[in-house]
């Protein structure tokens, strides 16, 4: 089972930090790319393709800048993966319900990726100025 820490840490490792980088292949940081998506998507509706196009963009902005993948290429994996499904009659998406070999701890579902990465994203430049300051001062 994936707990709320082990979720925002890989999240924040894969998603928002040394890009670019390619979708991972290792199945837990896929599924929780994956599940930070989710996180996104009303359950109760259904998307028109430009909606999900936004929304597939913004998350890429400001969840996982790191993740260099095109929105188009982003909505095929989900779809694969059966966590977006499309309407009968192709012109809509919702959320799929895959059968998930991943567990998540009910806290994930509380967890606003936005706001975690973006704390993340404000440490760590944060973290490489104190350094920049101290390499400065120490005359190197």
């Amino acid at each position: 089972m994936i707990s709320v820490d082990e979720f925002v840490e890989r999240l924040c490792l894969v998603g928002a930090d040394r890009g670019p980088r390619r979708f991972p292949r290792k199945a837990v940081d896929r599924e929780i790319l994956m599940k930070s998506i989710r996180a996104l998507v009303d359950p109760r509706r259904t998307y028109r393709e430009p909606e999900i196009n936004a929304l597939l963009q913004a998350w890429q902005r400001d969840v996982a800048p790191a993740i260099d993948v095109d929105h188009v290429t982003l909505r095929r994996l989900l779809i694969d993966y059966a966590h977006l499904e499309r309407t009968a009659d192709g012109r809509g998406y919702r959320l799929g319900y895959p059968a998930r070999p991943l567990a998540f701890s009910l806290e994930v579902d509380d967890v606003d990726v936005r706001a975690t990465v973006a704390a993340y994203r404000e440490h760590e430049e944060a973290r490489r100025r104190e350094s920049r300051a101290r390499r400065k001062a120490a005359g190197r």
